[in-house]
């Protein structure tokens, strides 16, 4: 009883449109509760928020290197023992949909489908889900304002599952580039949507509490060195975590180390328990210095606003835009 409670007040009364949507998202949370073996999330309406855009830049770079793009090379590099140098590349297929204009059709079209149930089976990630829903729970917290459970559990998935966060990268870089392909290869639309509408939720309530809006974060990239010239534009084209912590982001040797200025990425330490901040994969950066020595590669980037190739894909995809 204590768990059904908690999950039906941590969401606002919905308006008689979205009354039998709403009930049937409900109805599929308290099932997964009450049977870990068919777990579903507990979704609610999302608002969009609007986002400063930048003019396109005349070069977009982002991180990839043969087949696979760098931060899943990085994910797999928990031990290197051999470090390879790397340079930026221009990649323009990474998946950034920021959902602008079509936030809550795209929502409503994920739970009609019953997309979150499919995506599961497929790769086997409902334990995943599970114990992830079961740890925010147990932390007995609402979730922050306007935001739905599905999208705590979704920073908790990706934050601290190695596997699930391979495999989205890896769909992210190569199985979305066409609508047609997004819809029957792209096996990430719940958790890629309620990624980027947390980090567009936190940042609206960042705003209306008058924060800070861009904050120095640190990434290390370790048994790889990465190089780029002072002035270039890039972009990494993934969500990317990054520590609020610089002293142990400074620990040198064999590695590439960011120090970044994000004026696009949200904290999450309230959700995940970590002082970190996710960056959405449409931040635009410029690299204002750079550091090369043997023991370890060093760049900082400033942001300079967002790009998105696409946009509002799933609809697209049923041919309802």
């Amino acid at each position: 009883m204590w768990a059904r409670k908690v999950l039906a007040e941590t969401h606002p009364k919905k308006t008689s449109k979205e009354e039998r949507v709403h009930f049937r998202m409900k109805l599929q949370v308290r099932r997964s509760i009450f049977n870990p073996s068919k777990s579903r999330p507990l979704t609610h309406r999302g608002r969009r928020t609007p986002l400063p855009t930048a003019a396109a830049p005349e070069v977009r770079i982002w991180l990839l290197k043969g087949p696979l793009p760098l931060l899943l090379l990085c994910s797999s590099l928990q031990s290197p023992t051999v470090a390879v140098k790397i340079d930026f590349d221009l990649a323009p297929v990474s998946f950034d949909d920021q959902y602008q204009g079509c936030s809550q059709q795209v929502l409503e079209e994920l739970i009609l489908e019953d997309y979150f149930t499919k995506e599961l089976a497929a790769h086997e990630y409902h334990k995943v889900w599970q114990r992830a829903l079961l740890a925010w729970l147990n932390q007995a917290k609402a979730p922050p304002k306007d935001m739905a459970i599905a999208h705590a559990v979704a920073i908790l998935v990706y934050s601290s599952n190695n596997s699930v966060r391979s495999d989205f990268i890896r769909a992210m870089a190569s199985a979305a580039r066409s609508p047609q392909q997004y819809k029957n290869s792209f096996h990430f639309k719940y958790l890629h949507y309620y990624l980027t509408t947390a980090i567009q939720l936190l940042r609206k309530e960042m705003v209306r509490r008058n924060d800070s809006l861009c904050y120095e974060v640190h990434h290390k990239v370790e048994g790889v060195y990465l190089s780029a010239s002072t002035g270039a534009t890039i972009r990494f084209g993934q969500f990317l975590s990054t520590s609020l912590l610089r002293e142990e982001a400074q620990k040198f040797g064999k590695q590439t180390l960011f120090t970044i200025l994000t004026c696009l990425g949200a904290p999450v330490q309230d959700i995940s328990l970590k002082k970190e901040v996710l960056v959405p994969p449409y931040e635009l950066f410029e690299v204002v210095n750079t550091s090369y020595h043997p023991r370890g590669n060093w760049l900082q980037l400033r942001s300079t606003g967002n790009l998105s190739t696409y946009n509002c894909q799933l609809l697209k995809a049923i041919k309802k835009i």
